[in-house]
C-alpha cells in the first residue's frame, strides 16, 4: 500500500501551487474554478491537491502542523535554503539537530497561504 494523495486547504491556491512547482519539482496537472482547486503531481506520481477552504472558513491547521520534504544531504538543504531566500520567502535559519540519535540538518519556511513546510536531510 502506498499513500496516493493529500488534500491541503489554503487561501492562496495559485501561490502555493507555484511554490510547490518552483521549489519541489511538482507538475501542475490542473487548475480549476478560478484558482480554487489545483492538482499537482510529484516526480514519484504522488498527487497533491490544493483547495480553498469552504465559504467563510480559513485554512486553519493545528499548531505545529507542517509537511516535510526529506532530501539527500545537508548541502542540498543549504542550497534549498539559499534558493528560497533568493525567491524572497524568508525561511527560518538552518538548524543542526539530533532526532532519535540521527543528526539532521533542517529548516522551516512559511509557504504562500500560511502552510508550514520543513526541508531536512539525515546527515549521520
Amino acid at each position: 500500500m502506498k499513500l496516493n494523495h493529500a488534500n491541503l486547504c489554503t487561501t492562496d491556491v495559485a501561490g502555493l501551487a507555484d511554490f510547490f512547482t518552483r521549489h519541489f519539482g511538482f507538475e501542475l496537472v490542473a487548475m480549476r474554478g478560478n484558482d480554487a482547486f489545483a492538482i499537482l503531481r510529484g516526480t514519484d506520481g504522488f498527487a497533491l491537491n490544493l483547495m480553498r477552504p469552504g465559504k467563510g472558513g480559513g485554512a486553519d491547521y493545528p499548531e505545529g502542523f507542517h509537511i516535510g520534504f526529506l532530501i539527500d544531504d545537508g548541502d542540498e538543504v543549504r542550497a534549498k535554503h539559499a534558493e528560497m531566500t533568493e525567491a524572497g520567502l524568508r525561511p527560518d535559519e538552518i538548524q543542526n539537530l539530533m532526532r532519535g540519535g540521527a543528526a539532521t540538518t533542517v529548516f522551516y519556511c512559511l509557504a504562500p497561504g500560511g502552510l508550514l513546510v520543513e526541508v531536512s536531510a539525515d546527515v549521520s
